[in-house]
């Protein structure tokens, strides 16, 4: 009795680690090495989404909008991005060919991770936190404010001259 107790009991908790590793995998901000992002699975912080989707395609989003991608749309299937031992972040086909690598071979120099970073970019850092790779969108979290054109503004210019102006936003 003490000992199918036992047995239970180590069972339990290993099917709690392997589901907390999963969830943090799944649904944190950071993927460290070793571990991998399958098809539909992400890291997650704020409105950003890293996901490896189901058309292999490995996509940043900030809510609905796509602020980065891999390149890979239907370039294979069953793919998988793995943060390598070596230092390489590299988006593998079922198949195993490599479609996308953040070539940091060899840079690692300890336990290196990646990171969804509130600011908008997916970045890499190495054992020293150094950053090695990054997808280059840091300052993307607030919406882009284009300016205006010379017709607009002009008659932005000409409504106010002529009394007709709105104080609100």
């Amino acid at each position: 009795m003490a000992v199918c107790l036992r047995i239970a009991t180590a069972l339990s908790l290993a099917m709690l680690a392997a589901s907390i590793m999963s969830a943090t995998v799944r649904g944190g901000p950071v993927l460290q090495q070793g571990y991998e992002l399958r098809a539909g699975a992400a890291l997650r912080n704020g409105p950003y989404t890293f996901i490896m989707q189901y058309d292999c395609n490995l996509v940043l989003y900030k809510n609905t909008r796509a602020l980065w991608s891999s390149r890979t749309y239907n370039k294979g299937r069953n793919c998988v991005f793995t943060l390598q031992y070596d230092g390489n972040g590299v988006l593998y086909t079922g198949a195993g060919v490599a479609l996308f690598a953040t070539n940091t071979y060899g840079r690692n120099d300890g336990a290196h991770f990646i990171i969804v970073q509130l600011d908008g970019n997916v970045v890499m850092y190495n054992g020293a936190r150094k950053p090695i790779w990054a997808t280059g969108t840091y300052g993307q979290s607030f919406t882009q404010i284009k300016p205006l054109d010379a017709a607009t503004l002009e008659s932005l210019q000409l409504a106010e001259s002529a009394g007709v102006r709105s104080d609100s936003p």
